[in-house]
């Protein structure tokens, strides 16, 4: 008798242990096919974020494109400076902006067409930190970081022996930047805020590109020569016609004579920022575009991340 209580007590546990175990292989089952449900909507999401922002740059093209048969000046009013509004798509949003990088000082005109460091396009950069109350070392140390030789620039510069000590430790790349973001790198010491403050006002483009006066900020205005100061660069801003300054002739005196090779009033390229949500997924690209003297427009780089 107690032998069979025995066995029905042993029968009803491995029962209870048979249902308990079925249990938690279901679980955990459900939890791999809930996980597998996910990373495939993130991965579809992530496409469709990417066609969606291919179709955007089509579309910024297409008005940058348009806009050369308007006319041969670049300024804010023009249809391509206006912010895409967020708006919907299946299943969430598309918002973005085209921005015009020639209104902003190029890190890479710090060096000339040999590759040396160029003293005046310096001096021009440390206009733009003071004007920021910035740190004017990062001047030299750009320059430095750009330029082909390894002989650091007077006072502030540094070359290979000045990043080997870090962790890790690295070189100069002695070649010309593709992102501004390569200063943080370069002098850390600016900090996250100062590099905020300083990326509206740069750019990361190819060697000897001008300064479009329509579009640039008085900061960057002062770049363009050592006579031209902060009053007369807010002037060439605060004075510019809704339809913008269709030639550097027009602003007559107010700007210097060794300035106006440095400025223009049209624009080559822009910067294309998109942003896709859909669901809980984001996709960010940003694409760098440039228009040639016929019009037509090409993506040079595409990036993907938030800054």
């Amino acid at each position: 008798m107690g032998g069979r209580r025995k066995q029905r007590g042993t029968a009803l546990i491995t029962a209870i242990l048979v249902v308990a175990l079925a249990t938690a292989i279901a679980a955990s089952l459900t939890w791999e096919l809930f996980l597998d449900q996910r990373r495939a909507f993130g991965r579809l999401a992530v496409d469709q974020g990417l066609m969606y922002s291919l179709g955007a740059e089509a579309w910024a093209k297409k008005i940058l494109r348009d806009d050369v048969e308007d006319n041969a000046f670049d300024h804010p009013g023009e249809p391509w400076a206006t912010q895409i509004m967020p708006l919907p798509i299946e299943g969430g949003q598309i918002q973005g902006r085209i921005e015009d990088l020639n209104g902003r000082f190029n890190l890479n005109n710090l060096i000339n067409a040999e590759g040396e460091s160029d003293p005046a396009a310096i001096e021009s950069f440390r206009r733009l930190l003071v004007a920021l109350e910035l740190d004017v070392r990062l001047a030299d140390r750009m320059a430095d970081w750009i330029d082909r030789d390894l002989e650091p620039n007077f006072p502030d510069g540094a070359e290979d022996s000045a990043y080997l000590s870090r962790q890790p430790p690295f070189r100069t790349a002695n070649r010309p930047i593709t992102s501004v973001s390569e200063i943080m790198l370069v002098y850390p010491e600016l900090g996250r805020e100062g590099y905020d403050q300083l990326r509206p006002y740069v750019a990361a483009l190819p060697r000897g590109t001008v300064i479009n006066i329509n579009t640039a900020q008085p900061p960057v205005l002062l770049t363009a020569a050592e006579n031209l100061g902060f009053g007369e660069a807010e002037r060439i801003v605060f004075d510019r016609p809704q339809d913008g300054w269709d030639s550097i002739e027009q602003l007559g005196a107010l700007i210097p004579e060794e300035a106006r090779a440095s400025l223009g009033v049209a624009s080559n390229w822009f910067r294309l920022s998109i942003r896709v949500d859909i669901g809980t997924q984001r996709f960010t690209m940003y694409s760098l575009l440039h228009r040639d003297g016929s019009g037509s427009v090409a993506t040079v780089i595409r990036s993907f991340a938030d800054e």
